[in-house]
């Protein structure tokens, strides 16, 4: 038997086992599944917390065009800031 053949089997043994015992344990199966998709959309939701928050910090950081030490006027009343 080559490798190949050996892992190939091996994973559909497993495979197997697991489909058994998912019908045997449906419910613990399932509160698994809740539990690890609560996890996933949690985790998803912080990460987009964090990386919104991330932006609006870099947004508010302004600093002088040109290198002048005060903002300079335009014409129509607004500052140049980058």
């Amino acid at each position: 038997m080559t490798t190949a053949l050996v892992l190939r089997t091996t994973i559909e043994l497993a495979v197997v086992l697991l489909l058994i015992y998912g019908f045997i344990k449906e419910e613990k199966v399932i509160a698994f599944e809740q539990k690890v998709w609560r996890i996933l959309f949690v985790n998803y939701r912080r990460y987009k917390r964090k990386k919104r928050y991330a932006q609006m910090q870099k947004n508010r950081d302004f600093r002088v065009v040109n290198g002048t030490a005060s903002p300079r006027k335009t014409p129509d009343g607004s500052f140049h800031v980058a």
